[in-house]
């Protein structure tokens, strides 16, 4: 199954799936991150007086969990529920496949086995978030009624981050190999073209 996974990911992970991909990703972050819409951050941020969501925290505890929520106040409550359910639902697999694809591409050449390997923390880090926006969802449905789930969203958030994080760390690196690589054959060619005069 994992291989052929990295197969489908190999035959997809080109420029011309990957970069309207991409630009769909950033555009949509972006728009629910700054543009005023009836369910995005800054819709929330307004109706509760600039409190921020638990999303965007690195790691929080079971009572930060209810200290931010109250914060949110009930109009804030019941926008962010509709984030997590609508956009934040689609968002987290949008992001994985995307990221998984650049990582497939930039890595192709250097043996399935790295592949295999790098192209799933992106994969990780999308199932990270849903699970963080199902302890999310859970909580803000009881609330006030302490969650079990409360227990965990932290954690899960902090996974997000971390597999985030790696993830573009990884990205990052297959550029700069890349670039490196593009450079090296440049010179290269440049070098013989003047051995040849």
């Amino acid at each position: 199954m994992l291989e052929s996974i990295t197969r489908m990911l190999n035959k997809w992970g080109t420029l011309k799936t990957v970069l309207p991909l991409l630009l769909l990703t950033i555009t949509l972050m972006v728009v629910v991150n700054t543009v005023h819409l009836p369910i995005t951050v800054p819709r929330i941020q307004e109706v509760s007086q600039g409190a921020d969501i638990l999303d965007m925290h690195i790691f929080y505890s079971k009572t930060e969990v209810y200290s931010l929520l109250e914060q949110l106040q009930p109009e804030g409550r019941r926008v962010y529920i509709k984030l997590l359910m609508g956009f934040d639902f689609v968002f987290p697999a949008l992001y994985a496949i995307t990221f998984s694809l650049i990582v497939s591409m930039l890595y192709r050449s250097s043996g399935r086995r790295i592949i295999l390997t790098l192209v799933w923390l992106p994969l990780v880090a999308g199932v990270f978030d849903w699970s963080e926006n199902v302890s999310i969802i859970m909580i803000l449905l009881k609330y006030p009624v302490t969650s079990i789930a409360a227990y965990a969203a932290g954690f899960l958030t902090l996974g997000k981050w971390i597999s985030i994080w790696l993830s573009l760390g990884v990205v990052f690196v297959g550029l700069c190999y890349k670039l490196t690589k593009v450079c090296i054959l440049k010179n290269d060619i440049r070098n013989n073209a003047t051995a040849k005069k």
